[in-house]
């Protein structure tokens, strides 16, 4: 949590998007996805690490917790997205995806130069000890105070 404290240090803005996580492609606290209501606001962004050998210490990912308490799986943005960390990536959605949830991989964003409209954040559920098994480590990012209200989310 220090990296999270030394982020919220500074002056408070109203979107938390600094930091470690810079290439999360959602900030603290916006919401996820559509529609904008304050159960879907972010209220904190972990780094999803790879541990294996061909990518140690390479962020492959974000885990996103939002108001509600759900966690949900996102990749980075598109520029960092290497082929190893997608697939790895992928491997952990497809692990810790929902049983309510048939999605298992990372899809296009666009196919064939057309926009695909797919969801690019996931509902995942990472129980104990998944992530040494996945070769991956959960390292915290930023977090909105627990002190202070979320801002309006429709605004």
């Amino acid at each position: 949590m220090l990296i999270s404290t030394l982020v919220l240090a500074g002056a408070l803005s109203d979107v938390l998007n600094n930091g470690p996580c810079l290439d999360s492609p959602r900030s603290v606290p916006m919401s996820l996805q559509p529609p904008a209501v304050r159960a879907t606001q972010i209220v904190k962004i972990d780094k999803v690490v790879s541990t294996s050998t061909m990518t140690a210490g390479e962020t492959i990912g974000f885990l996103y917790t939002l108001e509600d308490g759900s966690t949900w799986l996102g990749q980075r943005t598109a520029p960092y997205v290497s082929p190893a960390g997608a697939q790895q990536i992928n491997q952990l959605l497809g692990s810790t995806h929902l049983p309510t949830s048939n999605v298992t991989e990372f899809p296009p964003q666009t196919k064939l130069g057309v926009k695909t409209n797919y969801l690019q954040y996931f509902q995942v559920k990472l129980p104990p000890g998944a992530a040494d098994a996945l070769s991956v480590r959960v390292d915290p990012c930023v977090a909105w105070p627990s002190t202070r209200p979320l801002p309006d989310p429709t605004v």
